[in-house]
């Protein structure tokens, strides 16, 4: 990953998370010129206690990972499959279990810390001689001239054939293109934080839907704790609370054991008795969708063009979507001798992505607002509905299909690859 003289590249990506470090190596690798201008510090490795902000990647995102090679930095210590999901209504009876084993897949996902992900595709990048990924470089503009896009950064001020927005629901390249992108309060904010449980997690992935909101327990890697007291699976969960900002802020200023109460009467101690271990975090739960993912010479992926409820965990499984479709895009029209920003291309990306995305947009909202509501009539459809997935094959596969990223208009990339699953 050397970095190149010129201040004009081909693709300039404003944006150096996970979004934007997939499309970066996966893009290098179609030998065009690659910038990355990231804000933040240099990604390092993450180290002890599990971080409080992680991923759910699906298959999808596991072989787009896969085909990059940042998968193999990635410290397998640290990665936790899920083979399991259970999935129920607090005040009901409906109840809808998975396993892997119905799947025909290695696993159903993967639980990882989002800072690990980052950290293994900007070392994948450094086996890119194209890829110029520039760390501490805020954007401080980015704006449109008659030759096209100029993004100034620090002292330089540099120009691409194409800019992509990578840059987060805040998106400084979406407001540079007047490309309208919300936001909607969905009404929920979102508790973060690990916890410990009794027993262990058994590789299942957990969710409960409470008439406050629902709450995901994620099963995460062994901690050397786990290791030295040998019980196998480990006892650690990532838990994502969403529900009212008022019942939220509560369990936010809880102490431990009062917020352990909490906790172990909402999931009515599914793994024992559970207590927090580490710090909670709060953050108001905003939906957006842009109008447009493009421009004339540019493009949004990712959280820059869509945001949705983090109930389903679908959030990056649906950026990086949006970068293998992009990818796949501006590969044909390189090998065609075309511009990269060839206004059908991008048109055909918009076209690919964004009806999938706001389909899972307004899914997830109806999903919120089924389990919100307390009325006799709709908690019995909903516990029929739960029962009926369960207990119905052609409707498990269809949940299951969704769940794995198998579904709807897969990226090549997205697909498993013969030559990569050979040992």
């Amino acid at each position: 990953m050397t970095k190149t003289p010129s201040l004009h590249s081909d693709v300039l990506i404003v944006g150096g998370g996970m979004a934007g470090g997939l499309l970066a190596l996966l893009l290098a690798d179609q030998g065009l010129a690659v910038r990355v201008l990231d804000g933040a510090a240099e990604p390092v490795w993450p180290e002890g206690a599990p971080a409080l902000r992680v991923s759910t990647l699906n298959e999808a995102s596991y072989w787009l990972l896969r085909h990059t090679g940042a998968w193999q930095y990635l410290n397998p210590q640290r990665v936790q499959p899920y083979r399991h999901m259970q999935v129920w209504d607090h005040d009901g009876t409906g109840e809808v279990n998975f396993d892997v084993t119905e799947a025909g897949a290695e696993a159903l996902g993967w639980l990882l810390e989002n800072d690990h992900i980052v950290a293994a595709l900007y070392r994948a990048g450094t086996d890119r001689e194209r890829l110029d990924w520039q760390c501490g470089a805020q954007v401080a503009a980015v704006r449109r001239t008659p030759e096209g896009w100029r993004v100034s950064a620090g002292d330089g001020d540099y120009s691409a054939d194409l800019v992509v927005g990578a840059d987060g629901a805040r998106s400084l390249v979406r407001e540079a293109a007047g490309i309208p992108g919300g936001p909607r309060d969905t009404g929920h904010h979102a508790l973060v934080a690990t916890i410990e449980t009794e027993r262990p997690h058994g590789g299942c992935a957990r969710q409960v839907f409470l008439e406050s909101g629902p709450l995901a327990l994620l099963p995460l890697f062994n901690t050397a704790a786990d290791t030295e007291e040998g019980t196998g699976d480990g006892r650690h969960c990532s838990i994502v609370w969403s529900g009212w900002p008022g019942f939220i802020e509560e369990r936010l200023a809880e102490d431990d054991d009062a917020f352990a109460r909490a906790l172990n009467q909402a999931t009515a101690e599914v793994l024992g008795p559970a207590r927090p271990v580490s710090s909670r975090r709060v953050f108001p739960i905003q939906e957006r969708h842009a109008s447009s993912y493009r421009a004339p010479g540019l493009a949004l992926v990712g959280d820059a063009a869509h945001v949705i409820h983090p109930l389903a965990g679908q959030g990056i499984n649906l950026g990086f979507l949006d970068v293998g479709v992009l990818a796949e895009e501006l590969a044909r029209v390189h090998q065609a001798g075309l511009p990269l920003a060839d206004p059908a291309a991008l048109a055909r990306y918009e076209r690919r992505r964004r009806a999938d995305n706001l389909l899972m947009q307004q899914a997830m909202r109806g999903f919120k607002m089924l389990f919100e509501r307390r009325e006799p009539a709709l908690r019995w459809l909903r516990n029929t509905g739960l029962g009926m997935v369960d207990k119905l094959p052609p409707a498990r596969r269809l949940f299951i299909e969704h769940a794995l990223g198998r579904a709807g208009d897969l990226p090549q990339l997205a697909r498993p690859c013969q030559s990569i699953m050979e040992p």
